[in-house]
């Protein structure tokens, strides 16, 4: 059975609902609406301003889209964004909501950038706490304008300075000065070259001569320092020495006071013992001696007249004041041995130092050096 032919207007008329049809599928397609139920969770977040954030703004994590801006409504004063994000999407509770364009004039989207691998995923109705947003577009160009503003200013500020007659005066000024320092310090840098050079030279000839000598100073420096290593042990050993040879004196001496001590303790036990025996013969002594220091008092006998004899407590002050003198003297009387060592470098070994200095005044001493140079 053949098919009815159709008609022309019924070829028109099947072409424009065709393309009725095509035209109603890129409009649902190209504005993000979706025939039946949304599929999708719902979520929420809160920005301090929107501007230029439109409904159906794509919304995207690493570079990728998973859902959309369904509304954006006027909340408390901020923007009250809800997100619809495809059901297979995840977004963790740490995630960070950033509004951000494509490019430098191009469209506004939301960016969510990952937290911590690991969060929690929000849920239907929950909110993306953490957000950002970049410096918009409209902020950067009022502050480009106001750059050029100020760039324009300092413009004209020069325009007005170099313009005229005097201007350019002055610009020839700054140029002739400007070569004039431009040559002297060219002649500055030629001068130093020069003198860079002989201290490069300098420094070469040094580190040459640094590399020759090197292995003999080094060795000259271990023998200097075994020789000063071994003046000192022979110095040490000689101390000691010293120190053994009286060892046995200050033994002695020792000894001495403690047998001096046990001999005064045994005189006052003594002394002790008689006084406590003399008992009444005590007190006739004590009485007698009163009497005797009566007499004397008054000048009888030969004691009496020495002591109240002026003369004699003046010899007796002299004869004090001489052996105090003396004392005196004797107690600023010091000695003092000293040690020091020098090592030759052209001889390669040590100049040693051994002094005793007698200082009997503190502004007088006698010195006795002993040199032992090699």
């Amino acid at each position: 059975m053949a098919l009815p032919k159709l008609s022309s207007e019924a070829k028109v008329g099947l072409f424009v609902l065709l393309g009725i049809a095509l035209l109603v599928y890129m409009s649902l397609r190209l504005g993000g609406i979706k025939l039946g139920g949304e599929k999708g969770y719902a979520i929420f977040v809160e920005f301090d301003s929107a501007a230029g954030l439109d409904p159906n703004a794509s919304v995207r994590v690493a570079g990728v889209e998973v859902g959309r801006v369904k509304s954006i409504a006027l909340k408390d004063s901020k923007a009250h964004l809800e997100l619809l994000i495809n059901p297979d999407i995840k977004i963790g509770k740490d995630f960070t909501a950033v509004l951000t364009t494509k490019g430098l004039l191009g469209e506004k989207y939301l960016e969510l950038v990952p937290g911590q691998p690991g969060a929690p995923p929000l849920k239907e109705g929950d909110y993306i706490t953490r957000t950002r947003s970049y410096a918009d577009i409209d902020r950067l160009i009022r502050t480009m304008t106001e750059v050029s503003d100020d760039v324009k200013k300092i413009t004209e500020s020069l325009s007005n300075v170099l313009g005229g007659d005097e201007g350019e005066q002055t610009v020839s000024n700054i140029v002739r000065n400007i070569e004039d320092l431009t040559f002297r310090l060219n002649r500055i840098v030629a001068k130093n070259d020069e003198q860079f050079e002989n201290v490069m030279r300098n420094l070469s000839s040094f580190t040459a001569l640094l590399n020759e000598e090197g292995p003999a100073i080094t060795s000259g420096l271990r023998v200097a320092i075994k020789n000063l290593n071994d003046s000192l042990v022979r110095t040490t050993d000689n101390l000691n020495g010293m120190i053994d040879e009286n060892r046995g004196n200050l033994k002695e001496g020792i000894d001495n006071l403690r047998t001096a001590s046990l001999s005064l303790q045994q005189a006052m036990d003594t002394v002790n013992k008689v006084a406590q025996e003399a008992g009444p013969g005590v007190t006739n002594t004590m009485n007698s001696v009163s009497s005797i220091a009566k007499k004397i008092d008054e000048g009888e006998g030969t004691i009496g007249r020495l002591v109240n004899d002026k003369s004699l407590h003046e010899n007796i002050n002299k004869t004090v004041a001489g052996i105090n003198n003396y004392i005196e003297r004797t107690e600023n009387f010091h000695t003092f041995i000293g040690y020091r060592g020098e090592y030759l470098f052209d001889a390669r070994d040590t100049k040693s130092y051994l002094t005793l200095r007698i200082q009997p005044k503190a502004d007088k001493y006698y010195l006795l050096e002993i040199v032992d140079d090699p």
